[in-house]
C-alpha cells in the first residue's frame, strides 16, 4: 500500500509538460506503482486537452491528417518485458533491468549509479543493504526520492515500494534501509546535500553528492 504521494502541483506540472526531465522521470516511475496518481494525471491531461480545444478549435481535417501521419510512421519494435519488474520509464533509460545495474560502491553497504545531470540537478539510483544509512544531512535544494525495492525509515516516516518522499532545505534526516531485501531508490536532487560530519562531507564531495 502506497502511503506517500507527490503533491498535486507536481502531478499537474507533469501532466502539462512543465516538469523538468528529472522530475518527469521520477513522477512517471511513481505512476507505474500508483493507480490513484495515474488517474489524477489522466484527468489533468484530459482537462488540459479540453481547454486547448476550446481555445483553438481544430481544423476539420485534423483527424485525417493525424491518421495519415500514423500510417507513415516507422514500425516500433516490440519491447522485451522486464524480468524483475523494473518500471518501464526507468527501464527505457537504463536499457534494461535494475538487476543489471553496475553499482558504484560508497562503502560496504551503500552504492549508487548516476543516470544523468542537468545543471545542478542530479538523477541517480541509490542502493543500501539492510541497516545502511546515508549519514545525517540537510539540503541546499530539494531532494525527491522514490522507493523502487525494499524500504527505508527516517525522521519523516517509513517508506516502501512506490512511496514518494520530498526533503526540502529545512529537513534534516538520516535515511536507514529497512531489514529484508536491499533498498533501491530513484533520487533527484536539485542542489548538493549538506553533511555536518567531516567524513560524510568529504565522501559527498568525492562522489558528487
Amino acid at each position: 500500500m502506497i502511503r506517500h504521494h507527490p503533491e498535486e502541483a507536481l502531478l499537474l506540472d507533469y501532466a502539462s509538460g512543465a516538469a523538468d526531465e528529472g522530475l518527469a522521470l521520477i513522477v512517471a516511475t511513481h505512476l507505474c506503482f500508483c493507480p490513484a496518481c495515474h488517474q489524477t494525471v489522466i484527468m489533468a491531461e484530459a482537462m488540459g486537452g479540453a481547454l486547448l480545444d476550446a481555445a483553438a478549435p481544430m481544423r476539420g481535417d485534423a483527424l485525417a491528417l493525424a491518421l495519415a501521419r500514423l500510417d507513415d510512421a516507422a514500425p516500433v519494435a516490440a519491447s522485451v518485458p522486464s524480468r524483475d519488474g523494473t518500471p518501464s520509464p526507468l527501464r527505457s533509460l537504463l536499457g534494461g533491468d535494475l538487476s543489471g545495474v553496475r553499482w558504484r560502491a560508497m562503502g560496504p553497504k551503500l552504492g549508487f549509479f548516476n543516470l544523468f545531470r542537468r545543471g545542478q540537478t542530479r538523477v541517480r539510483l541509490l542502493r543500501g543493504l539492510p541497516g545502511a544509512d546515508t549519514g545525517s544531512h540537510s539540503h541546499h535544494g530539494c531532494e525527491y526520492t522514490l522507493v523502487l525495492q525494499g524500504g527505508f525509515t527516517d525522521e519523516t516516516g517509513s517508506y516502501g515500494p512506490g512511496d514518494f518522499a520530498v526533503a526540502t532545505p529545512d529537513v534534516v534526516h538520516n535515511p536507514i534501509a529497512d531489514p529484508g531485501e536491499p533498498c533501491i531508490n530513484l533520487a533527484v536532487t536539485t542542489a548538493p546535500l549538506k553533511f555536518g560530519a567531516l567524513i560524510p562531507r568529504i565522501a559527498a564531495r568525492l562522489f558528487g553528492f
